[in-house]
C-alpha cells in the first residue's frame, strides 16, 4: 500500500507541476474567489491558511482579503512531528522553516475550536479524502482539533476518483477548486 501511495503522490505531483506559472496563478485566483464567497469564509472569525510551496494553490491573496475584513489569520508552523497554527498579520511576518516552507514568526498560537482551515494537498478524491506529502501533520492536527471546518484547496487536475484512505486519514469537509466546492 505504501508503494501505491508513493505512486499516487508522484502522479499527482506531476499533474500539478505540469501547470505553467501563469495557469497556476489564474486558477489560484479563481479558487480564492470561490473560497471568499463560501459561507464558512464569510462567517469565520479566524482563517487558517498555508504559505504555498512550489505550485501549490496560492491563497496569499485570500489572507489579504481576510485582513481587510478584520479576520484573524494563522499559518502552520512545524516543531518535530507536530504542527500548530500561529497568527500572522502581514506577509512580512514569515521566515523559512521546516521543509523550506515559510512559517509565521510570531508566538500567538491560535486555538480557536471552529476556525476555517484551508488545507493543501497533492490530491483529493470524490469522498473528500486527502493525500499530502506523507508526514501526517494535518491528520494529527485534525485528530486533536476535530471541530474545525476543513476545506481542501486544489486545482481541478488534482481531483481523483478514490485515494483509498486509511482509518487515520482525516477527510475534508469540502474541497475547493477553480470550478467550485465539492463534497459539501
Amino acid at each position: 500500500m505504501q508503494a501505491e501511495k508513493k505512486q499516487i503522490r508522484e502522479k499527482l505531483k506531476q499533474r500539478r507541476n505540469s501547470l505553467s506559472p501563469a495557469q497556476a496563478q489564474q486558477l489560484s485566483e479563481e479558487i480564492c474567489r470561490n473560497i471568499e464567497s463560501h459561507p464558512w469564509f464569510l462567517q469565520a472569525e479566524t482563517v487558517c491558511l498555508y504559505y504555498p510551496l512550489g505550485k501549490e494553490v496560492n491563497l496569499l491573496p485570500l489572507a489579504k482579503k481576510a485582513w481587510s475584513m478584520g479576520k484573524k489569520t494563522a499559518f502552520p508552523r512545524v516543531a518535530g512531528r507536530e504542527m500548530q497554527f500561529f497568527q500572522a498579520d502581514s506577509l512580512a511576518e514569515f521566515q523559512e522553516g521546516s521543509f523550506h516552507v515559510m512559517e509565521p514568526v510570531g508566538n500567538a498560537q491560535i486555538y480557536q475550536r471552529e476556525a476555517l482551515i484551508l488545507v493543501p494537498g497533492l490530491g483529493f478524491d470524490s469522498q473528500c479524502a486527502r493525500i499530502g506529502y506523507g508526514g501526517g501533520y494535518y491528520d494529527r492536527y485534525f485528530a486533536a482539533y476535530p471541530h474545525s471546518h476543513k476545506l481542501g484547496a486544489a486545482f481541478g487536475i488534482q481531483l481523483v476518483e478514490n485515494l483509498y484512505p486509511k482509518e487515520h486519514d482525516v477527510r475534508m469537509d469540502g474541497v475547493v477548486t477553480e470550478t467550485g466546492v465539492y463534497c459539501k
